[in-house]
């Protein structure tokens, strides 16, 4: 591929998102990271992009999108709208049949959901969230703990690794926490966490998302997947009315927790 229509065509994906990752993009064109890098130096020369550690940002965003640059940190995240994200949960777990699989990811959310899914004993739960893992250890269900790299403070198992294990899995259910989402999608903080998300993704029946409010019309560095590879979007108050007919052409059902 020239590298000219290569550059077109990586252009084309910012656009299109609002944002990129080199790991993504290489994945897309099937070049080397290396090759994504140069590629994004000289769109940036051209003023056609702004890059991003680990990726690339559209100049001009979408209207009304709110681009959300750094993760704020676990703790932080967990005490903003709490209790907002303990409906979601409350609302989420009515969601899981007896004796089903589900898969869990990292995220305040799906940790919320954890704590709610304690109670039960007949589900068997697999995920990379080191705090949801605590949060189910007093359950007497089981759960089986990805193994591979730790990131941090996110206390978020990650890598090719994890990632391997969870091809040997079929799931009932994916639960899965974002940092936005929008008409083009859903989005995430760290392109090593949304690798994990799209194989859960890639190995559940049913894939729900788990979203307070706060987070329509924001994205972030890595897209997770489009709006219709969701089956569900769980969140607590309805979605604004552009956001909400993306939905619904995409055919995701949307619930809205009690308050």
């Amino acid at each position: 591929m020239l590298a000219a229509t290569r550059q077109s065509r990586l252009l084309s994906m910012v656009k299109r998102t609002g944002a990129v990752s080199i790991v993504d993009a290489a994945a897309a064109l099937d070049v080397s990271g290396m090759t994504i890098r140069r590629d994004l130096e000289r769109l940036e020369a051209r003023g056609l992009l702004a890059r991003t550690h680990g990726g690339a940002l559209a100049r001009s965003p979408a209207p009304g999108d709110i681009y959300d640059a750094e993760e704020p940190a676990f703790e932080q995240r967990r005490r903003r709208n709490a209790a907002a994200k303990a409906r979601i949960a409350a609302t989420a777990a009515r969601l899981v049949g007896p004796g089903e699989a589900l898969a869990l990811d990292v995220g305040s959310s799906v940790l919320a959901l954890a704590e709610t899914l304690a109670v039960r004993t007949d589900l068997r739960l697999f995920t990379n969230n080191l705090h949801a893992a605590l949060a189910l250890s007093r359950s007497r269900c089981t759960v089986e703990l990805l193994g591979g790299q730790l990131r941090g403070a996110e206390m978020a198992v990650i890598g090719p690794v994890a990632t391997a294990q969870v091809e040997d899995y079929y799931f009932d259910w994916a639960f899965l926490g974002v940092s936005g989402v929008t008409e083009a999608g859903y989005f995430d903080y760290a392109p090593e966490d949304t690798e994990i998300k799209r194989a859960f993704i890639a190995r559940a029946s049913r894939t729900a998302i788990l979203c307070d409010a706060s987070k329509f019309d924001h994205r972030a560095l890595a897209r997770i997947c489009g709006l219709g590879e969701v089956s569900v979007l769980v969140t607590d108050r309805a979605p604004p009315s552009h956001l909400r007919r993306a939905l619904d052409a995409a055919k995701v059902e949307i619930r809205v927790a009690a308050s």
